[in-house]
């Protein structure tokens, strides 16, 4: 999920707690029936001119989500 907002969003539309998946960087949740989903902070002007998202960050969003595929 691209930020809080869309984890959120997903999170509610499969019925889960989001207290029980709380958004994070590079955090990944399991929502059942083999799917997955992968945290990553928007890539706003805002996160990424303050540091809060830097190139590498999100390019290891995509490494891990490459490699789960790679596994799957």
């Amino acid at each position: 999920a691209l930020g809080r907002i869309a984890h959120d969003s997903v999170i509610s539309a499969f019925g889960l707690r989001r207290a029980a998946h709380p958004f994070g960087h590079g955090h990944t949740h399991h929502l059942g029936k083999g799917l997955r989903l992968f945290d990553s902070y928007h890539c706003s002007r805002y996160n990424t001119n303050t540091g809060r998202l830097s190139r590498q960050m999100f390019q290891d969003i995509f490494a891990a989500i490459s490699q789960h595929l790679k596994d799957a």
